[in-house]
């Protein structure tokens, strides 16, 4: 998209930090974090680059403070609902579908209206691939507590799995999550023009039960062994 078009369609309103906020969160989302630098978003903002390195310091610092500005109610609406799991089921287990929502639900409607979820939740999808060390640094940083808390609850949730294969039931979560935020518009190729990638809503109707039915199956066969057939 030229940054023509992309100027018009971002508001000329508010402080210098939040257009730089908002301008960076949408051309981030678009090109990733190493194909923008901080002229072509000074640009868009219509702002001057020492505005931004006085507010920012540098484009990691821009970076930082778009995920803490995006991510920390995110991070609060999952612990409320994660607590409120916990607070339902007493001292039993957790029920997977419930963490489940807990961790998506929170994601895929953020707190951030309209464009700016939709451009929250496709730069968290570019970013989750990233190999960057400061983009990684970041993402770890912002996440690792909700993380933590979510993996120490699927494991209750499912005393009887073995812990690799937890974690590759939970790298499929992950890997769900992140492709449906990213929105490539490679499903949209497949299915054609009435498949809405953008409808968070049919996102979490459908993803939540395919997990949950995912996750409560009882544990595989032992690593390296071919299933039985049979």
């Amino acid at each position: 998209m030229a940054e023509a078009e992309i100027r018009e369609n971002i508001s000329i309103t508010g402080s210098t930090k939040e257009r730089v906020l908002h301008t960076a969160a949408r051309l981030f989302s678009e090109r990733g974090f190493d194909n923008v630098s901080l002229r072509d978003i000074t640009t868009v903002a219509d702002v001057n680059i020492a505005a931004v390195n006085y507010h920012f310091g540098s484009k990691v610092g821009l970076l930082t403070y778009v995920f803490d500005h995006y991510a920390a109610p995110v991070n609060a609406a999952r612990l409320k609902l994660l607590d409120e799991c916990d607070q339902k089921h007493g001292d039993s287990p957790p029920a997977v579908e419930d963490i489940l929502w807990a961790l998506l639900s929170p994601a895929f409607h953020a707190p951030a209206s309209g464009n700016e979820g939709r451009y929250f939740r496709q730069m968290l999808g570019r970013m989750s691939s990233n190999s960057n060390p400061d983009v990684r640094r970041i993402l770890f940083n912002t996440f690792d507590t909700v993380s933590g808390r979510f993996v120490d609850m699927m494991s209750r949730a499912c005393p009887d799995l073995p812990k690799e294969e937890l974690f590759w039931r939970l790298t499929c979560v992950y890997g769900a999550m992140m492709y449906a935020q990213a929105d490539n518009g490679r499903i949209r190729t497949l299915a054609g023009d009435s498949f809405d990638s953008t409808n968070m809503d049919d996102a979490l109707k459908y993803m939540i039960p395919f997990l949950t039915a995912g996750f409560t199956l009882p544990p595989g066969e032992k690593s390296g062994e071919k299933p039985d057939a049979s």
